[in-house]
């Protein structure tokens, strides 16, 4: 919606016309500065949305809600990490994700998704393979105490654009597996292009450098099968216990 705007100003052409005019009818002065006021009252009480705020963007549906994406479709996600459980760890701060929805419309509207429904707030990083990736996305029992049930559709897989694709490089996020159906992510801490020949979904958002330095202080002297799924799904108090080092993203949101 185009706003409107009034002049109580004329043209500069017709100043000159008019200059030989002594005075204007006051009549004419107050109708101008009453409609002036009236026009300034409208614009500065209307509260825009979420979808003025920059009108030359485009706008993305999911789960029938609005989001703002750039010109280039690409929609920012920032999550803040933390170690909860050991307050001396230097792994804390506000990752910057950047989705980019015109490569992968498919992964990132999925990515999105659970954004929007809280799915990683609270997920510990219960995966941590030094120079491979780091990945997070089980849900820890809720605060009732009641185990987190959550499913995800398997979307379909977005074809690869030459050249324009993301692929796994340092910083690049993807699901694990190749599919949304799992909830779960990972980022890239180093470049692997063997995980390219995968089957599944290519990456669909990248980390900035200032987020994977971040990412790359996380703890990982925990090696793979020492029981961290089943710490992370019975709960924090089981992770403080065996896993204090352990990282969580706290919170996800669309900027």
């Amino acid at each position: 919606m185009k706003s409107s705007s009034y002049s109580t100003t004329p043209p500069q052409r017709s100043l000159k016309r008019a200059s030989g005019i002594k005075r204007c009818p006051m009549v004419v002065v107050s109708w101008l500065a009453a409609l002036a006021i009236f026009s300034l009252i409208v614009l500065v009480s209307r509260t825009p949305s979420a979808a003025e705020h920059t009108r030359a963007d485009k706008i993305v549906k999911v789960k029938n809600q609005s989001i703002q994406s750039s010109r280039d479709g690409h929609v920012i996600v920032e999550c803040k990490l933390d170690t909860p459980h050991d307050t001396s760890a230097p792994s804390h701060g506000i990752l910057h994700i950047t989705v980019h929805r015109s490569m992968s419309p498919l992964a990132s509207d999925a990515f999105l998704n659970m954004i929007k429904s809280e799915h990683f707030n609270g997920c510990y990083l219960f995966r941590v393979v030094k120079r491979f990736i780091v990945q997070w996305g089980i849900e820890a029992p809720h605060s009732d105490g009641q185990q987190a049930k959550v499913k995800f559709d398997k979307v379909g897989i977005d074809p690869p654009v030459t050249g324009q694709s993301l692929l796994n490089v340092r910083g690049s996020l993807n699901f694990a597996g190749g599919n949304s159906g799992t909830g779960q992510v990972y980022v890239n801490i180093n470049n692997n292009p063997h995980l390219d020949k995968e089957p599944g979904s290519l990456p669909f958002a990248m980390l900035d450098d200032k987020s994977m330095d971040i990412i790359s202080s996380v703890f990982d002297g925990y090696s793979a099968g020492m029981g961290q799924v089943k710490a992370v799904k019975q709960g924090a108090d089981e992770v403080k216990k065996l896993f204090p080092k352990m990282s969580r993203i706290e919170k996800c949101w669309i900027v």
